[in-house]
């Protein structure tokens, strides 16, 4: 099958553009296992291929054409389980994450079937009799990130101490998100807290000092066990652990904010999500890894739930560093609200902002790569 991927940058389309790919390649997680596609650039100028535990499944080439048309010149049928949509998501994940600066493109395919189910998805849009790839659709698919499709738990109220709010459905088990990072050349990856597994690094993170002032919950492993088992099996929260490259560094507990506390604090939706984090490991810590996990857990959250619009947050007034952190992330300041605990900071983060602003691309000015070029998937906010 050849399929033909015309650049067509709204801002960029009399400009000169290299395509650019981490040396080591891009391993995309659209197959939704734990073997990624590696999609690398090749040897010849502008070209570049898929690969699948070590076997090239695709190949391809960007011309130097003005119309940049990138041409897959073979794509395999016979690679199971990877389909035809797998490797064109897997490429089209590499194109955005790592030249974010691409506002759209245009793709061509011969191939009809694998159009409709893309413009089914909304991976591709059909635009004039063209179809378009934009980032702001792309990623709002669950799958390359999920590991699966995503179907709304049908929504049935029921009552809770009082809020009545749409039954929960199960919590989940195991890995729930995964996104290789380009600036760190790494993957990243939430999984549910397995009590087993993490109890040893939870409970060391918990009496760190630094962690300890903001979560007010150190103590022996009896009480963080019944601690992690409380979040387990309470509908209105999931208790995650977040790693770089297979390593834990922090825990990330999310709730429906309507049977919240914050609840009462302002109109909730039904569907609205909150968070809550503790970034346990120093070396985890800084502007490139914050980049990192705080816009790809707000990306979860929206893809989780497509009925959910609104994430919020309650940082303790003062802290000022977070504060900064979910500024820079699209969080709008909402109002103070006093906890018996603590004063704090209601901020709110909207899924168009976060999807139109292109907000899973943070800006990383000032950052630069080994090869002293800005780093892989930095969008300078001035040209989003």
């Amino acid at each position: 099958m050849d399929v033909a991927v015309t650049m067509m940058s709204e801002k960029m389309a009399t400009q000169s553009f290299e395509l650019r790919l981490p040396p080591a390649g891009f391993a995309s997680n659209a197959l939704g296992s734990d073997q990624p596609l590696i999609v690398s650039l090749g040897q010849a100028q502008g070209s570049f291929h898929v690969e699948y535990q070590g076997v090239e499944i695709a190949s391809a080439c960007l011309s130097a054409r003005d119309a940049k048309l990138l041409v897959f010149d073979t794509i395999s049928d016979a690679v199971s389980p990877v389909s035809n949509e797998d490797i064109v998501n897997a490429v089209l994940e590499a194109i955005l994450a790592c030249n974010p600066e691409l506002n759209c493109f245009e793709i061509e395919f011969a191939d009809h079937g694998l159009v409709k189910r893309l413009l089914e998805l909304g991976a591709v849009e059909r635009h004039g009799g063209h179809q378009v790839v934009r980032p702001e659709s792309f990623f709002q698919q669950a799958k390359p990130w999920l590991g699966g499709a995503v179907n709304a738990y049908p929504e049935v109220s029921v009552l809770t101490k009082g809020v009545l709010h749409p039954q929960r459905p199960p919590k989940p088990a195991g890995r729930v998100y995964s996104r290789f990072i380009p600036w760190l050349n790494t993957q990243l990856g939430f999984h549910v807290v397995d009590i087993e597994a993490d109890l040893e690094h939870f409970h060391r993170w918990m009496n760190d000092p630094r962690v300890a002032a903001i979560w007010e919950d150190s103590g022996d492993l009896s009480y963080h066990r019944d601690f992690i088992a409380g979040r387990l099996a309470d509908p209105r929260t999931l208790p995650l652990i977040g790693t770089f490259g297979g390593v834990p560094f922090g825990y990330f507990e999310l709730y429906w904010a309507k049977e919240d506390r914050i609840g009462p604090h302002y109109d909730a939706d039904g569907f609205d999500r909150g968070w809550h984090v503790a970034i346990g490991e120093d070396n985890f810590r800084g502007k490139a890894f914050v980049s990192a996990w705080l816009p790809s857990l707000m990306h979860y959250m929206f893809l989780a739930d497509p009925r959910t619009r609104r994430i919020v947050g309650e940082p303790i007034h003062h802290h000022a560093q977070q504060i900064r952190n979910l500024d820079r992330s699209g969080f709008a300041k909402v109002k103070h609200i006093q906890f018996p605990h603590k004063k704090a900071l209601l901020v709110m983060l909207l899924r168009e902002r976060f999807f139109m602003d292109r907000l899973l691309s943070p800006d990383l000015d000032g950052l630069l790569g080994e090869d002293g070029l800005p780093m892989l998937g930095s969008l300078p906010r001035s040209t989003a």
